[in-house]
């Protein structure tokens, strides 16, 4: 039978020693009880009219940062605010159903006009006009603290006019793509043109600059400009014919009158939750709501796995040598499945990639945007996934 082994009595020295230190553990957990008493003692001294000020004060900022968090959530909608002839709206994850005066439009959904048109606007006064016979989806509304703001959408079919208002933030991107091309621009008026037939996209610019890009050319149109992409094979950029310049720009200026200037209030609450921000992000209360998953961190930890299983699949296609070209928006050389390919595109800033390129017979440079505050820029090869300083 084992025998359990007793403790060996402690010595009277022993005993002596181990209550001095239970004692100096008490005088140390006393004193910082008292300093942290100290530091908010001058407010339970200070004089009553000051105990009011401060009260007022805290209840505006509180007032600002709720409000403030209001306005944050309008950001991830659009509302299709006029529309002529039967439009149709094909809501993600939903059913189709005829246009109504102002219907909200979120991620994922499809509009698509008839013999039509419709107005999309959106809350910083940039606005979209969609043609006869367009088919154009919301890819992605996306709003981070301190007034950036990401939009991507597609247009599957047919043609659309574009303003981004000046109030769209210096920080800000958006992109208008389609199957084979994506224009990226930034306070700007221009045209976006979709043949499926001849899988070729137009671009034509009338106000600002816009960088047209497929997966194997890019090039910068300006004012008074167009260029033209079949395939993933571009053109140099042309003049624009005089009467389409001017019907452009006729379009433009309709687009113009949805813009309006932040007011006094709005500044003072998006700089306020920008100052804020870290402190937000700690308790996990974000632009997207409350939710962890929807911080800075969660955002760049996403976009290095969403990269991390572009090179799985790279690595699963048959043959030794690496693609050609990787389509940004679509991935369709990787051959994905629906589901997995917007996982990953979900992962990234714009829902796409920021460019691919191939080295030498197998080897390869991806890069992607997380979707934080900072639109964090990682690189991805063959070997290793890390974040580019730029």
């Amino acid at each position: 039978m084992r025998l359990s082994r007793q403790a060996k009595p402690k010595t009277e020295a022993e005993a002596i020693l181990d209550a001095v230190k239970e004692a100096e553990k008490a005088m140390l957990q006393r004193e910082k009880v008292r300093r942290r008493k100290e530091r908010f003692l001058w407010v339970r001294q200070a004089p009553g009219w000051l105990k009011g000020i401060l009260l007022i004060i805290a209840v505006v900022l509180g007032a600002l940062a709720a409000d403030g968090m209001r306005r944050e959530r309008k950001e991830f909608r659009a509302v299709l605010t006029s529309y002529s002839g039967a439009v149709l709206v094909r809501k993600h994850g939903g059913g189709s159903q005829l246009a109504q005066p102002n219907l909200t439009l979120e991620d994922r959904d499809v509009v698509q006009t008839q013999a039509g048109t419709a107005t999309i606007v959106f809350p910083d006064g940039s606005a979209v006009q969609l043609e006869p016979n367009t088919t154009f989806e919301v890819r992605l509304l996306d709003y981070a603290r301190g007034g950036v703001r990401d939009r991507s959408f597609m247009v599957h079919l047919g043609a659309v006019t574009a303003w981004v208002s000046d109030f769209f933030g210096a920080q800000s991107q958006a992109t208008v793509c389609t199957p084979t091309a994506v224009a990226a621009v930034r306070g700007t008026g221009f045209r976006v043109v979709y043949d499926p037939s001849r899988n070729q996209t137009i671009v034509q610019v009338v106000d600002g600059t816009v960088r047209m890009r497929t997966p194997a050319m890019e090039g910068i149109s300006g004012v008074g400009q167009g260029a033209s992409a079949v395939g993933y094979q571009m053109g140099a950029p042309v003049a624009l014919p005089e009467n389409v310049r001017q019907i452009v720009v006729a379009q433009v200026n309709q687009l113009r009158q949805y813009q309006q200037p932040p007011n006094f209030l709005q500044r003072i609450e998006e700089g306020f939750l920008g100052i804020i921000d870290p402190f937000l992000q700690v308790i996990g209360l974000t632009p997207r709501g409350w939710a962890f998953s929807a911080t800075n961190f969660a955002f760049r930890t996403a976009c290095q796995e969403g990269l991390r299983r572009i090179r799985i699949h790279l690595a699963a296609l048959p043959g030794e040598e690496s693609p050609e070209y990787l389509n940004p928006v679509t991935l369709q050389e990787l051959n994905l499945d629906p589901i997995e390919r917007e996982r990953i595109l979900n992962a990234f800033a714009g829902r796409m990639l920021e460019s691919y390129r191939k080295v030498g017979r197998s080897g390869y440079v991806v890069r992607a945007r997380a979707r934080d505050r900072k639109k964090t820029l990682f690189e991805m090869t063959e070997a290793v996934i890390r974040q580019v300083e730029e």
